[in-house]
């Protein structure tokens, strides 16, 4: 058909198709270099940092999240990681879980980051979906608990859950940092108290029906403490409303979508599926639950190559009393 058309014609097409290999060829190459200069960027993290106000704080408190670390690291044995820690001089240290990919593969590996972080402050650990899969043998959603006890609503007893023998807390706990399974620990710091609560089960189907006393007990007891909530997935403040989760509450899981889109926010996670926030989705940054602020951690993971415009971080909350 080409003998039919004029030179000009003939010019004509072959520099449209030049013009678009050459426009294939220059997006492939900005995507690669955007590829290799985020993969590079995410071999340090950046500070994130939040100011958060309570009528609680009679002094100034200074929390620090790690979350979805996922046995990374960031100079031999974590140094750079423990350094920067401690020149932020936190108050309490808070691990809102998947610090390791596995708790049996990697529980030394969790075991010196918990020992170190705790020569700093006082340090807590909550499990995420990797501690969680690897130390139990069966799901924490309600249908698979109330299996696995032989329970029915009407003789549900939460506690046996925190009977099961657990290694990795042990390992952690004799490290120093203190396990959280739906449960509270209560610390003095800068002469207020504080209470630290961490969710074991965060699966919404099970999270009322395995830690609803725990949970109350931390909410609602001893009122006048300052309360900070610790979970792994955001799932269940998405899911339910409450009148009151804490006057601080901190998730990860996410790691902020992985891809972060200008304009359009997070691209994609796993539960949420593609922009997430656009069905409201928790997935990164400060939100507002009940009139307090949640904060969602992208993690400190930094071995994901399409992790674009979303490097890992290190949060750091100032709570002020105003």
């Amino acid at each position: 058909m080409d003998k039919f058309l004029s030179p000009k014609a003939k010019k004509n097409i072959r520099a449209a198709k030049f013009f678009a290999f050459g426009m294939i060829f220059v997006c492939l190459a900005t995507a690669i270099v955007i590829v290799l200069c985020s993969y590079i960027g995410n071999r340090n993290f950046r500070e994130t940092f939040y100011n958060v106000s309570s009528i609680k704080a009679d002094s100034p408190l200074r929390v620090i999240q790690l979350s979805d670390l996922h046995s990374c690291l960031y100079g031999d044995d974590n140094q750079k990681l423990i350094a920067r820690v401690e020149e932020l001089k936190p108050d309490v240290i808070i691990c809102t879980g998947d610090m390791v990919n596995s708790a049996t593969d990697d529980a030394d590996f969790a075991a010196d980051l918990g020992r170190k972080l705790s020569k700093i402050a006082p340090s807590y650990y909550v499990y995420g979906n990797n501690e969680v899969e690897s130390i139990y043998d069966f799901p924490l959603n309600e249908k698979e608990l109330d299996e696995h006890f032989g329970f029915t609503k009407a003789n549900r007893d939460e506690t046996k859950l925190l009977e099961i023998k657990d290694s990795f807390e042990q390992k952690l706990e004799k490290a120093g940092i203190k396990v959280l399974k739906n449960e509270k620990d209560t610390i003095e710091v800068k002469n207020m108290t504080v209470d630290v609560y961490g969710v074991l089960n965060s699966n919404p189907s099970s999270f009322w029906s395995y830690s609803e006393k725990s949970f109350f007990d931390h909410i609602y007891e001893n009122s006048d403490n300052l309360k900070i909530t610790a979970v792994h997935e955001p799932f269940i403040f998405e899911e339910f409303s409450h009148d009151f989760w804490g006057d601080l509450m901190l998730c990860g899981h996410t790691h902020g979508g992985v891809m972060r889109v200008p304009v359009l926010g997070p691209l994609y996670t796993h539960e949420g599926g593609l922009l997430p926030e656009r069905s409201g989705g928790l997935v990164y940054g400060r939100y507002d639950v009940s009139g307090k602020p949640l904060i969602v951690s992208s993690g400190l993971e930094n071995k994901n190559i399409l992790r674009i415009n979303n490097q890992p971080e290190l949060v750091v909350i100032d709570i002020n009393k105003f």
